[in-house]
């Protein structure tokens, strides 16, 4: 590089004025560089402060409404198959056994009168206090309440809720009230967790009271320490609606506060911390100085700009632009479009040119390769879909086949190998009974044992035929709860079995082949029967919901290990000493064949309910049971 070009480089001319530059800013810049970390340092508190404000207040956001969902959930799944009318004192045991935070719930009715109850409440009269504004938000305005918290006699905070209960999901009109007093020491872990270890937070209800501060033992603060909610009080009045600022306490004191909202009425959250007294000496600054200083800077950079900084921003916007139209399209850089002067830039302007030839030629091949790419992986991907899904109907077929193949031939040797010598054997026992003169006792009973054992294999060869026999179903219109009782009155059940009906009032109809539907549903009772062993209440319903009919059978059985309720529908499987397990793979396959579904609910020790989901049949114009389209209920 020549001695002229060097005088005209880059590099020559920015070292020269950033030598002048960096002498006249240390001079005049120190003491301003020093306000302004001062400046910047506090802008960063209150921001931090604005996010642990911001945290905390969704945490007892989460908190409430963990509660209320989980409440709400729990009134909605007993309105329609809710399994009686209406809540009763189990459900509530049941809902704050689930709740530990609930420590007191009562049922009311519309006149505002106790049903249930369940726990102690924090104090006597306080439901009858709050009355008014329960009837007022769940019964006219059929929505949720959440009050205001209060302390209890044990210096716990508690919080009141209130949600309106109906007896159907169709109902318009709530049949009752449900409230709920909520101890939140729990939230008062959770912030614990939560609580920053540099800064004072503070949990304040609409009334300005401090709930919970984490500088407070345990974090809880009681009513008579009147000095934190005054503190609070006066940076409320201070902030004036801001969310974060500097305020000034009576006594002088300086503090960072910051304030969240939280989504309940009338609660915030505060975070707040003392202004540190290096941040309170920098924050005292010269007006003068700092006029003087950006006056001087800015004839000062005017000057060395227009001798350094023009000719170079000059080429190097140009060239920007370029790059630009470089970056968002196929462009090629021509010389006209760049200048290209005697220095650097000049050579990074050639450079960039060249690059922007290679860089379009390399794009039109990359074009290239990714069209034919992306051609391939569409067509492969098309190919393995199609061979996917054909392997996969071709798996379920062959095994469906086989296994309904082996069951046929299978029945098919039972029915003849086994059936018929079963004939003779019965035959032969009754010719041998009229051949005796003389009865034997022992003899009889031998007799009845080998009558009684061809009628129980006779029974097993009926199952395992019933199952592998295919035909088309032959459907019929019937009304459900008058067809179930037909098959109740023509079951046999022992004298030990205590019949409970449940037959819903509610007249809905379906369309069932009513001999396979029967099949399965004797399978049920004769299933339920066997469970209870002789001695038990065996249980028999209907259900109607808006688009499908619930049938159900319980017991009060041993119940069904959760082990074994994935495989007691499947063939061939059973518990039992003596069976063939395919009473129950009969229901499964009846109640597939009806497009129905089939739930199973069962606690060790307390019995099992099946449930039969069938779909209401509706003529057209019929709008009994609602219009629009919805899934099975849940088991």
């Amino acid at each position: 590089m020549t001695k002229k070009k060097y005088l005209r480089g880059l590099f020559f001319n920015a070292v020269l004025a950033l030598s002048l530059i960096s002498l006249v800013l240390f001079l005049v810049l120190g003491r301003f560089w020093t306000q302004q970390n001062s400046r910047i340092l506090q802008h960063e508190i209150l921001q931090k402060q604005q996010m642990v404000a911001a945290r905390l207040a969704s945490v007892v956001q989460l908190y409430v409404n963990h509660i209320a969902e989980h409440i709400t959930v729990f009134t909605d799944l007993h309105t329609d198959f809710g399994g009686h009318a209406f809540l009763n004192q189990q459900d509530l045991n049941y809902l704050r056994q689930k709740s530990p935070a609930i420590s007191y719930l009562v049922l009311l009715n519309p006149a505002g009168q106790t049903l249930f109850s369940v726990g102690k409440p924090t104090a006597t009269g306080r439901v009858e206090k709050l009355l008014p504004n329960l009837k007022n938000s769940c019964l006219e305005h059929r929505l949720s309440y959440t009050g205001q918290p209060y302390v209890a006699a044990s210096g716990d905070w508690f919080l009141p809720l209130a949600f309106p209960v109906y007896r159907y999901q169709r109902d318009t009109k709530p049949s009752g009230i449900l409230f709920a007093e909520v101890d939140l020491s729990g939230l008062r872990k959770m912030l614990a967790q939560t609580y920053p270890l540099d800064m004072e937070a503070f949990l304040v209800n609409a009334k300005q009271e401090v709930i919970f501060y984490n500088g407070a033992p345990e974090g809880f603060v009681s009513p008579k320490q009147k000095k934190l909610s005054e503190q609070v009080k006066t940076w409320q009045e201070q902030l004036a609606g801001r969310a974060a600022a500097e305020v000034v306490l009576s006594d002088g004191d300086k503090w960072l506060v910051s304030v969240a909202s939280v989504i309940l009425p009338g609660w915030k959250v505060y975070v707040a911390q003392p202004v540190s007294p290096f941040i309170s000496a920098d924050m005292r600054r010269s007006y003068g100085d700092i006029i003087s200083i950006v006056l001087l800077m800015l004839l000062f950079v005017v000057g060395v700009s227009y001798w350094v900084i023009v000719p170079i921003t000059r080429p190097l916007e140009r060239l920007r632009t370029v790059a630009l139209r470089l970056r968002e399209g196929d462009y090629i850089i021509r010389p006209g479009d760049v200048d290209i002067p005697p220095n650097e830039i000049g050579e990074l302007a050639e450079v960039l040119m060249e690059t922007s030839v290679s860089l379009h030629q390399r794009q039109e091949d990359l074009l290239s390769a990714q069209h034919e790419l992306a051609k391939a992986n569409k067509m492969l991907e098309k190919r393995v879909e199609e061979r996917s899904r054909e392997l996969s109907a071709a798996t379920n077929e062959l095994v469906k086949a086989e296994r309904l193949a082996a069951i046929g031939q299978m029945a098919s040797i039972i029915s003849h190998e086994i059936r018929n010598p079963l004939a003779v054997i019965s035959n032969a026992a009754r010719l041998i009974k009229l051949l005796i003169k003389t009865p034997d006792l022992k003899i009889t009973k031998q007799l009845g044992i080998i009558e009684a054992e061809i009628k129980q294999a006779n029974g097993i060869i009926s199952e395992v035929l019933g199952y592998a026999r295919s035909r088309d179903l032959i459907l019929n219109v019937v009304e459900v709860s008058s067809y179930v009782r037909d098959i109740i009155v023509s079951y046999p059940l022992p004298a030990g079995i205590q019949l409970k009906e449940q037959l819903s009032t509610f007249t809905a109809h379906i369309k069932i082949d009513t001999e396979e539907m029967k099949q399965a549903i004797q399978n049920l009772i004769t299933n339920a029967v066997e469970a209870m062993q002789g001695q038990g209440t065996l249980t028999i319903g209907t259900q109607a919901g808006r688009s499908a009919v619930c049938i159900y059978v319980a017991d009060t059985g041993p119940g069904i290990e959760e082990e074994f309720r994935r495989k007691i529908f499947t063939p061939f499987f059973t518990t039992k000493a003596r069976g063939t397990g395919l009473g129950l793979a009969v229901v499964g396959k009846a109640v597939s064949r009806h497009q129905g579904k089939l739930f199973i609910s069962s606690r060790p020790g307390k019995g099992t309910c099946f449930q039969i989901y069938l779909k209401i049949y509706r003529k057209p114009g019929d709008t009994r049971y609602g219009t629009t389209r919805e899934d099975f209920g849940r088991g």
